[in-house]
């Protein structure tokens, strides 16, 4: 009989633990990007980006191509940003790829955000968005 009760207790204690991250989207309550972790780290060495994520242990790489060169990087949530001369890539720790977007010929950027599960590049002719969840980019309408 004590195993039945120290069974609910457990499977209350986890269906709780469980739905925890989900109510900080709940009706009323707010989001802020500092609520998410952290989850990966951009480093860059020799010919190569690498993306550690501290979700599944693991290094992905993207090769750097020899006519560009890194113009800077950033990390937050669970997005990578790295801005090179020819391109952006985003790496998501949910999909674990690296996605390029190549940029067009002499565009400038100018700004880039990295908040949560999100990632934004404004530039001189066009804003685009980078998901986690879906690891791909995407233009917004003009």
């Amino acid at each position: 009989m004590p195993y039945k009760k120290i069974s609910l207790i457990v499977f209350v204690a986890l269906f709780f633990a469980l739905l925890a991250p989900f109510s900080v989207y709940s009706k009323g309550g707010s989001y802020h990007s500092d609520d998410i972790a952290t989850e990966v780290i951009v480093t860059i060495q020799d010919d190569k980006i690498l993306a550690f994520s501290a979700y599944s242990g693991n290094w992905v790489s993207e090769d750097i191509k020899l006519t560009e060169r890194i113009l800077r990087k950033k990390s937050q949530g669970n997005i990578g940003i790295v801005v090179t001369t020819k391109r952006i890539l985003g790496f998501s720790v949910i999909t674990e790829e690296w996605t390029p977007e190549n940029l067009k010929i002499n565009e400038i950027i100018e700004e880039i955000k990295v908040e949560g599960n999100v990632a934004t590049m404004k530039t001189d002719v066009r804003v685009i968005g980078f998901s986690a969840h879906t690891g791909k980019w995407t233009e917004a309408p003009q």
